[in-house]
């Protein structure tokens, strides 16, 4: 039930923080935010095992706190300010939206308090609570057992003897580099059944169940002689290890004490025939229920980062936004962009606009969302609409300029259903088409020119007109719209080609203003190709050697099968006035005993997807690139001509790929290191683990230039997707992330939680 009688709450405008604790064992209200009238001002409930906040027309599905509802203690903070809405459990952030849902009037706040959902010690400040302070304020609870001998007493080893679901946790350290042993592990009629370990290659876990050792390695390198904090949780059908609060592995086979058939003795520091540890287990325990991400995060007193929703579900109208981009520009102003899905969250076809948000202050505070390009809409938006999906940004440091290249299709066309027709002419114009596919060329001016192919019966050019909209005047009335979707508006004339388009857009005062929408694509695309577009993110402009200045934007592109792709560098030598396309990365390169022919891929092994680019300090170019390939690894190659060929190509075998949109940058590596410059410092990202979903954000950090990880932090275990990365002006790097369709947040990652000095 709801008790109402519990708390009268007089909110400050626009910045306060609620705290609460809760125990929920079932889904159900914990609590609402009540106004005079009885009507729900923001509703916090437990949905599906997971928190739900509600407010107005927005729901904030958390899905990733899935786990609360397993009738343990949870803390609660939310906080409001200008920056929108931020949600905390256990110390640590779980959510942000870039709405703040704080009730605009007084309201009597309702606390769940029954058997199944019992909310406590609710606390309101009139202030924004900052991440480090609600990190600081949350202590996790001590586990149900604690480690206090080399072995357990009996009635604890009965407590345990079948757990399906718990968290194993030590501190512990070896006694110099690269010493080894067992960590924990435990035995049954003195035959062990499960061990955790530490070598020189990481951690391993193993279970023995049917005649057979089940094994999960988490590598890695922690026998330096340091503490660490090592966590196994079995929860979700998986084991998950953390090292030092951040997430290692996430298999499948939720394997524990149940699963051997239950244990009689269980050691610490020690294997169960006495084998020790060559080192010391500090502390640590046994909880019988799975800990949350933040309370394990707590146990090693990780430092929190804070994250902004810059462009999420509901803001300002739109369904959905994905696919982030994002420049630090050379006056220090971060430029953060995306496509805005205004109908429904799916890529083309569908209505997209091209949008941004700037922050002045280096990433601190961002201002109001500008739409930089749009198409217009017959009777409203509607997936029928023309979209602009997937840009990529980068700027030239010479000049200032911010330049970006973005795809377009006409209303009803998107990737997969692009024709294999060129829609520009040799000068840059479009090209359009009549119900008898008599073609015209669109002038800058808005008159029209015929094709001198045309039939004969075909009308004249002069009857024609388009705005600067793609409105068409034909013979002094509605002609319909060049964009919209064949057969939508029954004053149609003319139509563009259905097929795919590169537009540029560039800005000279630091993305204020925008140049007007220009076609690019007749420079770089062939007939052959049913589509050309970006590889979304961010671009490069070399800083070295005999190439310093070029600007390169990742590509790809495909025939008639949208199922196999090629991709390269799109280059400009110019300061992106003029572009063309370099060699495919696998162009002519012999895969399974066959030459890569890319007007016609049939394999899977030689297809490369979106990418990105980096400089290293020697003048090379490194790609980084999505693929099908079998061995389930990023792919990597290197030009030595800036862009324009690849050789030394490989399949990284410590970056999986899921099949989903990478990311790097190079980080300083000296005192006058310019933001984009050539560096042997690189910190690449990807969602590297099918959950079923994609998931598992990781950045991984080299000082090698791409070619070896010196280590890497887990960033989101759970929902993520695409991402772009940009070197703060302070220093720091900010990440522009997403969350699949839920939208697209900015995450200030310090060089201390990367860990680089």
């Amino acid at each position: 039930m709801i008790d109402n009688d519990v708390h009268r709450l007089v909110w400050k405008q626009g910045y306060s923080s609620v705290s609460l604790r809760f125990q929920a064992s079932t889904d159900g209200v914990l609590t609402q935010a009540i106004n005079s009238n009885g009507e729900s001002q923001l509703e916090l409930r437990i949905a599906h095992g997971s928190l739900l906040v509600e407010s107005g027309s927005f729901s904030l599905d958390i899905e990733d706190s899935y786990g609360i509802a397993c009738g343990t203690e949870h803390a609660l903070v939310l906080s409001f300010g200008s920056f929108g809405t931020r949600i905390y459990i256990d110390g640590y952030q779980v959510f942000s939206c870039a709405t703040n849902l704080q009730p605009q009037e007084d309201t009597v706040l309702q606390n769940a308090q029954s058997n199944t959902l019992h909310v406590y010690d609710v606390d309101i400040e009139l202030n924004t609570l900052k991440s480090e302070e609600i990190c600081n304020r949350y202590e996790c609870p001590a586990a149900d057992i604690e480690f206090a001998a080399a072995y357990l007493a009996e009635p604890d080893i009965n407590r345990i003897s079948t757990m399906h679901t718990g968290t194993l946790y030590a501190r512990f350290r070896v006694r110099g580099i690269n010493q080894y042993g067992t960590i924990i592990a435990a035995s049954r009629d003195n035959q062990e059944l499960l061990n955790l370990s530490i070598d020189d290659d990481g951690f391993l876990y193993k279970v023995y169940i049917n005649g057979g050792w089940n094994e999960y390695r988490a590598p890695g390198y922690w026998n330096d002689g340091q503490f660490h904090d090592v966590v196994v949780r079995a929860f979700r059908g998986a084991i998950d290890i953390y090292v030092n609060g951040s997430l290692i592995i996430h298999e499948p086979g939720q394997y524990m004490c149940e699963a051997v058939g239950g244990i009689d003795y269980f050691s610490i520091g020690e294997d169960t025939h006495g084998v020790r540890l060559f080192g010391e287990v500090r502390s640590g325990g046994i909880y019988t229920y799975a800990l949350t991400d933040g309370q394990i995060a707590s146990l090693s007193h990780k430092e929190p980062v804070t994250t902004t929703a810059l462009f999420d579900k509901g803001f300002e109208g739109s369904a959905s936004y994905r696919i982030p981009s994002m420049v630090t520009t050379p006056s220090g102003v971060v430029i953060a962009g995306c496509d805005q899905r205004v109908v429904i969250s799916n890529d083309a076809p569908n209505k997209i606009h091209f949008v941004i948000r700037r922050s002045l202050d280096g990433g601190h505070t961002w201002n109001d969302l500008q739409t930089v390009i749009s198409y217009p809409d017959k009777d409203g938006p509607s997936v029928d609409g023309a979209s602009l999906i997937d840009s990529c940004m980068l700027v030239d440091r010479n000049t200032g300029r911010v330049i970006v290249l973005v795809d377009h299709f006409p209303g009803g066309v998107g990737f997969a259903n692009a024709i294999q027709r060129r829609g520009t002419d040799d000068q840059g114009r479009l090209i359009l088409t009549d119900d008898q596919d008599n073609s015209y060329y669109l002038n800058s001016d808005g008159t029209v020119e015929a094709d001198t192919n045309n039939d004969s019966e075909a009308t004249p050019a002069s009857a024609y007109t388009v705005d600067e909209d793609g409105y068409v005047t034909y013979n002094g009335r509605d002609g319909g719209n060049i964009f919209f979707k064949k057969g939508i508006d029954e004053n149609e004339t003319l139509l563009t080609v259905r097929t795919s388009y590169l537009v540029e857009v560039h800005s000279d005062d630091d993305g204020a203003t925008w140049s007007k929408p220009r076609y690019i694509d007749w420079m770089l695309r062939e007939e052959w190709m049913g589509f050309l577009g970006t590889s979304p993110g961010s671009g490069l402009q070399l800083s070295t050697g005999p190439y310093a200045g070029r600007l390169l934007v990742p590509y790809y592109c495909c025939s008639a099968n949208p199922q196999y792709s090629a991709g390269g560098a799109l280059i400009s030598d110019d300061g992106g006035n003029t572009w063309y396309r370099g060699h495919c990365i696998n162009e002519n390169r012999v895969v399974n005993g066959v030459s890569v022919d890319v007007t016609q891929i049939g394999d899977n092994d030689a297809t490369t997807h979106e990418s990105v680019f980096i400089e290293d300090s020697n003048g090379d170019v490194v790609v980084f690139f999505r693929n099908q390939h079998h061995s389930g690894r990023v792919g990597k190659a290197i030009s030595h001509d800036g862009g324009n060929t690849w050789d030394e190509l490989e399949f990284d075998p410590n970056i999986p790929d899921i099949f989903s949109q990478p990311n790097a940058i190079t980080l300083p590596d000296r005192e006058d290191w310019t933001y984009g410059e050539a560096s042997h410092r690189v910190l690449f990202a990807n969602a590297c683990l099918m959950r079923p979903y994609r998931g598992c954000g990781v950045l991984r950090y080299s000082e090698d230039g791409g070619r070896t990880w010196k280590h890497s932090r887990c960033f989101n275990p759970y929902h993520y997707v695409y991402q772009c990365m940009s070197v703060r002006p302070d220093g720091d790097v900010g990440l522009l992330w997403e969350r699949e369709t839920a939208g697209v947040y900015y995450t200030h990652l310090t060089r201390s939680w990367l860990g680089i000095d």
